[in-house]
Formats: C-alpha cells, structure tokens, sequence
C-alpha cells in the first residue's frame, strides 16, 4: 500500500537530510557532518566491560543529581558551569544530528546547540538502571529563536554510562527531532511534506 508514495518520501527525505546537513554543518566545527551509527556500536563494545559506579551508592546519586541538574536549564551559562563536571575527558556524545568525542568537542557543541535558544528545560522523568547502563526518559519544553513564538515540547531517552569517579563516559540520545525541524523555514515544508506523504500512504 506504501509503495506508490515511498519513492517521493524517498526523494523528499534526502532533500530534508541535505538541508540538516547544511544547516548542521555550517554551525559546527566537528568533521562529523552525518552520524556514523557504527561508532556508537564501537563505543558500546568497548566501555561493555569498564567498571562504574556502584547501585546506592553516594557516587551514583551525586551523578544522577548532577545529570538532572544540568539539563534542567539547558543555556550557555549552565554548559560552561557544568559541563566538565558532568562528562569525562574522553567522553562519546551521539544524538540525531552528530557525534561527538572529548569533553572539548562535546562542550562545543553543545554551545552551538544553545545559541538559538531562548528558553530549554529538560525534565527527566525517570531514570532506570540495567547492569552498567542508565536509561532516562525525559521531556524537552523548548523556546528557540528559529521559531518565534512557539513552545516545542518533545520526549526522548538518553542511554547513559558512568565511569568510576560518577562522570559520564558514554551518552547516546534518541528523539524525533521532527519535531524541532517542522518549525524553521523550508526545512519544516520538506518535513511535514514527507510526514504527510508518508500517513497518506499508510491510509491506502
């Protein structure tokens, strides 16, 4: 039933990810100009056996304090407060939009990620722990100069690892970033056109 729309979502989508490329790689000094998803499995395999902190302990509730702490006033004057404090020296970084490595490139980006921003809070809605891994689901509510006027509000998760000193080693998000991209010019047309093209498909 998809099929006759899926070449055009297709062609729609690659317009979308040349312009996120675009726009991504204009305001960021990383090499990375698309996520390469094979170093997160890498960086997965290779911290799989590190030690961290222990379950209860003082170590870990400083840490996750400290990660709630950080995102709940997400600004350029709480990264350059906190930042270092929260993420190890060769921290890994990885959401929609690149990958970062070391607590210099991470600090970066993030930065970058701030300047549009007006207003960005993070509310960790929960955090669960399975072995070395910590989960956080959490809720994004969002004022950005790229969109005027509007409060986007979105969910995702943040796969998290400590190292033993309660800094964070690895960090993977995953979110619709959609939801940022229907609100800015052009790119937000292209969005909501593969969106649309896509339901209307799925309704056939």
């Amino acid at each position: 039933m998809v099929r006759c729309t899926l070449p055009h979502a297709q062609a729609l989508s690659a317009l979308l990810l040349t312009g996120l490329l675009i726009m991504t790689g204009c305001t960021s000094k990383s090499k990375n100009r698309s996520p390469d998803w094979t170093k997160n499995t890498a960086v997965v395999e290779q911290t799989a056996e590190m030690e961290t902190i222990q379950p209860g302990s003082d170590i870990e509730r400083e840490a996750l304090l400290r990660f709630n702490h950080f995102y709940a006033a997400y600004s350029s004057e709480s990264i350059r407060a906190g930042v270092r404090g929260l993420y190890a020296e060769d921290a890994w970084f990885g959401d929609p939009f690149h990958i970062v490595e070391g607590i210099d490139a991470i600090e970066h980006y993030f930065l970058v990620m701030a300047e549009p921003v007006e207003s960005c809070t993070f509310t960790v809605d929960s955090m669960q722990r399975s072995g070395i891994d910590y989960f956080a689901r959490w809720t994004m509510v969002l004022e950005s100069k790229a969109a005027k006027g509007e409060v986007i509000t979105t969910i995702g998760i943040s796969h998290v690892r400590f190292n033993t000193e309660g800094k964070v080693i690895f960090q993977q998000d995953y979110w619709d970033s959609s939801s940022m991209m229907e609100r800015l010019p052009i790119v937000g047309y292209w969005t909501r056109l593969v969106k649309d093209r896509i339901e209307k498909g799925l309704e056939k």
